[in-house]
């Protein structure tokens, strides 16, 4: 049996800035204890970096901690990174986190979420993977903190489509699940189908995600069994969360897809005449199966 995806549509009713990449840290050490406060920048459907700096500077300010008087967010275009410009009390002084810690203790004041967060791939920031790590996520200039890595809009380019139960016969790499210790090695996987985005961020000619299969089977996978009983699929991030995840909690996601199965039956030749123990060659080449 195989089963193939004829056509998938989606609505994208997530925003790009979302629970899944919009927690940060402001490392504030005074003396030499540091103390992590964490910030959330307002989910939302931001289409330029500079809507997005501003949403981070305020996000920041209506948390600063004691010892932090003011925060401003520029965005620079010809690199495409941000800069952050903080204003502190004498015997202060002031970091940005981000955190990717997969498994394991967390640092004291980092939340599950904020554990393992794509945030560093918007600011363009170096993430803490391990709780042994001390590393700054920007790097400082001229008194600044500023990206490390270009900027970006969003953390998705594509969706995914998984059949949960089913041997599909597909691997992964650990980095596609969020639960998997990051390594070097395969994994086998429940993925089924990878659709990406025309455009990294929502806007009216995007609203949809949408597939529609060319006549090439794009995906398909032929299935180590001969019936099904019942069907489940599940559309997650890169990273193997569910979409659910990407808005609240309440927000009632659907999908629409078309599948074709296909039942694949060994060919039914004339039965073999008996030998009566001599070996007789073949008088006429065998035939071929044609498709």
């Amino acid at each position: 049996m195989a089963i193939s995806l004829q056509s998938f549509g989606m609505r994208r009713s997530w925003h790009n800035i979302n629970h899944t990449n919009n927690i940060g840290y402001l490392a504030v050490t005074t003396g030499s204890t540091e103390v992590l406060h964490e910030f959330q920048i307002t989910p939302g459907s931001y289409s330029t970096f500079a809507a997005l700096a501003i949403a981070m500077q305020d996000s920041i300010t209506a948390m600063l901690p004691t010892g932090v008087s003011s925060v401003t967010v520029a965005y620079l275009t010809t690199p495409r990174t941000f800069r952050f410009t903080f204003s502190v009390v004498s015997g202060v002084t002031v970091q940005i986190k981000t955190f990717a810690i997969k498994s394991g203790a967390l640092p004291t004041g980092v939340s599950l979420k904020g554990g393992f967060s794509d945030l560093h791939e918007i600011l363009g920031s170096k993430p803490i993977r391990a709780v042994s790590e001390t590393h700054a996520a920007l790097k400082t200039v001229g008194g600044n903190l500023e990206s490390r890595y270009p900027a970006a809009l969003n953390t998705m380019d594509s969706i995914y489509l998984h059949l949960p139960g089913l041997e599909t016969g597909n691997f992964m790499c650990t980095g596609h699940e969020s639960h998997l210790v990051d390594s070097i090695r395969l994994v086998e996987s429940s993925m089924f189908a990878r659709i990406p985005f025309e455009q990294s961020f929502w806007n009216t000619a995007h609203e949809m995600i949408q597939f529609e299969d060319n006549g090439g089977d794009a995906f398909q996978s032929f299935l180590s069994r001969k019936s099904l009983e019942n069907l489940e699929m599940r559309v997650t991030d890169a990273k193997g969360r569910p979409i659910g995840d990407l808005g609240d909690a309440d927000n009632p996601f659907t999908f629409h897809v078309v599948l074709r199965f296909d039942i694949f039956t060994p060919k039914q030749g004339p039965p073999a005449e008996p030998s009566h123990g001599i070996l007789h060659k073949p008088q006429h080449p065998p035939s071929v199966n044609h498709r």
